[in-house]
């Protein structure tokens, strides 16, 4: 290959990097279907809780520390430690949100709360954008769980 084809081969993979937003290499995207909702995580600070939702948890892994893992860097405003991402389905709760799937990413000691495949309640606040607690039902009969849900206080 003649210099100029690597010149232009070189010119060419380093102009595709620059087409790759930022967010993508650090982590930043999750995939996720119209269905998906995503919530992002906060400390309670003593907020109290706005919303209660009831989830059946899906999945509990890992959150991916993205390129060279950078997105788990503690000077990114996001960073999480031990950051987990949970998927789960809204039980209960309101109309808009119930039968959706939802994500969070969530610190790993609050995440090993909740397990997969086990109901739990999710407080949330400014209109149901924000997550600040998690809690496994009591039961795992659903009934039993929507009334835990009802008293349940985020602690």
């Amino acid at each position: 290959m003649s210099l100029r084809k690597k010149s232009v081969v070189a010119l060419c993979a380093a102009l595709s990097l620059l087409a790759v937003p930022p967010a993508a290499i650090s982590g930043g995207f999750l995939p996720m279907s119209a269905q998906t909702v995503e919530f992002k995580w906060e400390w309670p600070a003593g907020r109290p809780v706005g919303t209660r939702i009831l989830v059946k948890v899906g999945k509990v892994a890992k959150a991916s520390k993205g390129f060279f893992g950078i997105g788990a860097s503690p000077s990114l405003a996001d960073a999480l430690p031990d950051a987990t991402d949970v998927t789960a389905t809204v039980l209960a709760g309101p109309a808009a949100l119930v039968g959706k799937s939802v994500l969070l990413r969530l610190p790993g000691m609050e995440a090993a709360k909740l397990k997969a495949g086990e109901l739990a309640g999710f407080g949330l606040i400014e209109d149901g954008g924000l997550c600040i607690c998690v809690a496994a039902a009591p039961s795992q009969d659903a009934a039993a769980a929507g009334n835990w849900l009802a008293g349940w206080t985020c602690q």
